[in-house]
């Protein structure tokens, strides 16, 4: 990555390098007018006017995308150089960008079996309305996965990959694939293993877990008969709520919090 700090991009100010993403480079940036904050997503060069007009097909695609958890695209442009790229809001902390794998491998554990039905809850939810509206994401993996002060999820950069591959309309098959992405990450944050096969009922490695959660994980991971919707993921979950998009996240990562006072 060469060095662009101090780089102005419109109104914004690149003030250093983040942890990169899985599409783009990231930076922290000033938006000097305003004095806020803000993520800038720097992609490769497109080769020639085709690429530059398919990235603006996905990009304007996802912008349209509002919801919750799946964090919203502010502005997206080309450099001179055409090399395109996107501002979206800087949900980090002091130190940088706070993926999910990171937050994983800072507290060397697993999360309780509240936090996991919220965060999981939250991720379902946004994966559920995304797909209402003809968006999909593919296999959705940790680094995607943003942690904000609050302790709130945010799905990255929602079906940009997909968009940008040019890839067809979803399947059954993509969709079930996709839902138990979220499953298997459930796995990981509960139990602070991967869900290899053999697989191992997380009520042998979490002590006092509800049995229903051994039932959950038996049924999202089977490939060939998971849970068809992200939908029906969130109502089969132990302790699940009515009420989905109100979900509090008083509770979710609070060590999190505290470490950033």
């Amino acid at each position: 990555m060469n060095d662009q700090t101090g780089l102005r991009l419109g109104p914004y100010r690149l003030i250093r390098p983040l942890e990169p993403g899985r599409l783009a480079e990231r930076w922290l940036a000033l938006h000097e007018q305003a004095q806020s904050s803000h993520t800038v997503h720097r992609f490769g060069i497109c080769a020639d006017k085709a690429e530059q007009r398919r990235f603006l097909f996905a990009v304007e695609a996802i912008s349209e995308l509002e919801h919750p958890h799946l964090l919203p695209i502010e502005q997206y442009s080309f450099m001179k150089d055409g090399r395109p790229w996107v501002v979206a809001p800087y949900v980090g902390n002091q130190t940088g960008i706070v993926t999910l794998r990171r937050l994983l491998e800072d507290r060397d554990g697993n999360f309780g079996p509240l936090e996991v039905q919220r965060g999981v809850t939250q991720l379902l939810d946004a994966m559920s309305w995304a797909h209402e509206r003809g968006h999909h994401h593919g296999e959705l993996a940790m680094d995607e996965i943003l942690v904000d002060r609050r302790g709130s999820l945010w799905i990255e950069m929602f079906g940009m990959a997909r968009r940008l591959d040019a890839l067809g309309p979803a399947n059954q098959e993509l969709v079930r694939d996709e839902v138990r992405s979220v499953v298997e990450i459930a796995y990981r944050m509960l139990t602070g293993v991967d869900a290899d096969e053999p697989l191992i009922r997380p009520s042998r490695l979490v002590r006092r877990l509800d049995r229903r959660w051994d039932a959950w994980f038996l049924r999202g991971l089977d490939a060939s008969d998971g849970f068809d919707t992200p939908l029906e993921a969130v109502l089969a979950l132990p302790g699940h709520t009515v009420d989905v998009d109100g979900i509090t996240t008083r509770n979710v990562f609070r060590r999190l919090r505290r470490s950033q006072r």
